[in-house]
């Protein structure tokens, strides 16, 4: 017998695919400790908005326990918590069901899926998770809903969420969980940003490993994997061959907009950091190293950690908040330390530290060493995204670090941790948390401190040699990326001599194939072997936006208005052919192309017998005023090269 569908699963299914598969299949891993706080939090969560719904109806207005069928609903009460619905597909338990108005099989009214979050802000995979419960609960009451309640965040506010009219994702998603309960194969491994947090997360981490899988490099997206796939690419060393360096382009200032996957791949193969461009890391006297930790969705950062380097004295700083109300205190004091400094270069990873420092500039006083500290703040992770590819399967520090040789004093300390650690120290009190908290920022201050280390020894010695190796006391090999190109450069004008003769037989064959397609010899006259096509006009493609025809109403020669139309007669000099006109039509919203088409009549004159057609049609331009204004406003204003007419050929 196939397993019922919960809302666990469903649940899954929105994280990842292959959870929800295992977790139909019976299989159980161990929870992380941030799981089980999400489980804790999740169980508050709904105790709080239990309590909020009672507070706001009646005892007889609230039914608990209520079967999701037509007998259970048609009662129309005004409130359903903890809803159950078993059937021979699904078994689940509602969080709540909330009657509004609006006619089904159970009368003038209907039903609509509550949800609680323990998140402060709705997200995607709430809505879709919404949609899939109004489908669910669809077929007892013969009416899907039209939108669904979101009691969300530690104070539980109501949030309605409307769902689309034709719910087609939800059910994409409700075919492929029924398929999936019968389904004896596992759906494809993919790696995503909810691995961290999954009880299988070591399981499918080294399946993936085993099978060099794509999804292993972060950042890298389904879409983009499906890509490599129907090329062939399976593997990160099939990807790794991908890659050749190209050459400099014109904007080679301008920052790389997107992480070159095989490039990244071929690190990881050869084991060598390989540098691409010319990247700068700032270096002083004064250098300080960021680093914080605190809750980003409530924006409220709780530690602030620092490491002064002011030539050969060092200097360790800890700024601690046990609530919101003292997060602005430990900025005034971080902004004080900095401030001693003259020409400081603070140095972060990633964005969240100028993100913070931007949103406690709003609310103090002194603007001006805000901006100073804002000048100095330098994000290393943007200058590794650009121009260093470690053989790491991210960017994050704990790998960048690990990988330079660096380690945790916590073996289980990460981001996700930290909130644990944060958590159990609001619940408790307890010293101990927040020795973690402290000593495992202070880490990851000295973590930063050993990459950029290691990037500006790079840096100083790329310049100096050509070929792969270790920088002075560093261990990692780095090269630069244009040496790619010189090694693989074994091109010789030579004759090609072939590993077997059958090769060499092939070969001969394609040789005397390509001569043949250009030219062959007969009678002792040169012939080409295929006609030359003539080209085909590119104008003839594009569809026209209007069709026109162009008359007359009387003679250019005599003026006589007595015309004879010479529609469908071969007359010469009567019959033009069509022509095209290009323009553009300028809205509010936009832009877009007019593609005219305009004809024209012959005519001929009853009074001196002349043949023509109308001016208009022979003064017609291709380019129509609009568009050629706009030519000359991108030329003059943007100075952009004028070859607008390259697109209209």
């Amino acid at each position: 017998m196939s397993p019922k569908i919960t809302l666990e699963i469903v649940d899954d299914f929105l994280n990842c695919r292959l959870k929800a598969y295992l977790r139909l299949a019976g299989q159980q891993g161990v929870k992380s400790d941030y799981e089980a706080m999400q489980i804790g939090i999740r169980q508050q969560v709904r105790q709080t908005a239990t309590q909020k719904i009672r507070n706001r109806y009646n005892d007889n207005a609230i039914a608990i326990g209520t079967p999701v069928t037509y007998a259970g609903l048609k009662d129309g009460i005004e409130f359903l918590l903890d809803a159950k619905l078993n059937d021979d597909c699904y078994l689940m338990d509602f969080d709540g069901l909330k009657k509004v108005d609006g006619s089904s099989n159970l009368g003038t009214f209907h039903y609509v899926p509550v949800l609680f979050a323990d998140a402060p802000r709705i997200r995607q995979s709430h809505r879709y998770f919404l949609e899939v419960l109004g489908l669910v609960l669809s077929p007892a009451q013969g009416k899907t809903p039209g939108s669904g309640i979101v009691y969300h965040g530690h104070e539980c506010e109501a949030t309605t969420v409307r769902f689309p009219t034709d719910l087609k994702i939800a059910k994409a998603f409700v075919e492929e969980l029924v398929t999936m309960r019968g389904a004896k194969t596992a759906p494809n491994l993919l790696l995503n940003s909810h691995c961290p947090v999954c009880e299988f997360h070591q399981r499918c981490h080294a399946q993936a490993v085993q099978q060099e899988n794509l999804s292993l490099l972060r950042g890298i997206g389904e879409k983009a994997i499906k890509r490599y796939e129907r090329k062939g690419l399976f593997t990160l060393t099939q990807l790794a061959h991908t890659f050749r360096p190209r050459r400099k382009g014109k904007r080679s200032d301008r920052p790389n907009q997107q992480r070159n996957y095989a490039l990244q791949a071929l690190a990881i193969r050869d084991k060598t950091v390989y540098v691409l461009g010319a990247p700068k890391v700032p270096s002083g006297v004064v250098r300080i190293f960021l680093d914080l930790e605190g809750y980003p969705d409530e924006q409220f950062v709780y530690l602030i950690g620092m490491i002064v380097c002011d030539g050969d004295r060092e200097e360790c700083f800890s700024f601690w908040a046990d609530n919101k109300d003292q997060e602005e205190s430990i900025f005034e004091r971080f902004i004080t330390v900095v401030s001693r400094y003259d020409d400081p270069h603070i140095f972060s990873y990633g964005s969240y530290e100028r993100a913070f420092l931007k949103r406690l500039r709003k609310r103090v006083h002194r603007k001006r060493p805000v901006d100073k500290v804002l000048d100095a703040l330098v994000n290393v992770l943007s200058i590794i995204y650009e121009h260093f590819y470690f053989p790491t399967y991210s960017n994050g520090l704990k790998d960048i670090a690990g990988h330079l040789g660096f380690s945790w004093s916590d073996q289980s300390a990460s981001g996700l941790q930290s909130f644990v650690w944060r958590s159990k120290w609001e619940r408790t009190g307890e010293e101990g948390w927040k020795e973690k908290l402290l000593t495992y920022n202070l880490e990851d201050c000295q973590a930063l401190r050993k990459v950029v280390d290691f990037l500006c020894v790079a840096c100083a010695e790329m310049s100096t040699f050509r070929t792969a190796r270790p920088p002075s006391g560093v261990e990692p090999r780095i090269s630069g990326v244009q040496e790619l190109d010189r090694l693989a450069d074994t091109r010789r004008w030579s004759i090609n001599k072939f590993f077997h003769a059958d090769f060499e037989f092939v070969n001969r064959c394609a040789y005397f194939d390509y001569q043949r397609e250009r030219i062959f010899l007969r009678t002792n006259k040169l012939r080409r072997a295929h006609a030359v096509k003539r080209p085909v006009r590119q104008n003839g493609r594009i569809r026209p936006s209007q069709k026109i025809v162009l008359t007359a109403t009387k003679c250019p020669a005599c003026g006589g208005t007595d015309l004879q139309s010479m529609k469908g007669q071969r007359i010469a000099g009567a019959f033009p052919k069509r022509k095209r006109a290009f323009d553009l039509v300028v809205s509010p919203s936009g832009i877009k192309r007019r593609v005219i088409e305009c004809g024209a009549i012959g005519y001929r004159c009853s009074r001196c017998s002349h043949l023509f057609v109308p001016n208009r049609y022979r003064r017609l331009a291709k380019h129509s005023h609009a568009l050629m204004s706009w030519a000359i406003y991108q030329y003059v204003a943007h100075n952009l090269s004028l070859l607008i007419s390259h697109y209209f050929r």
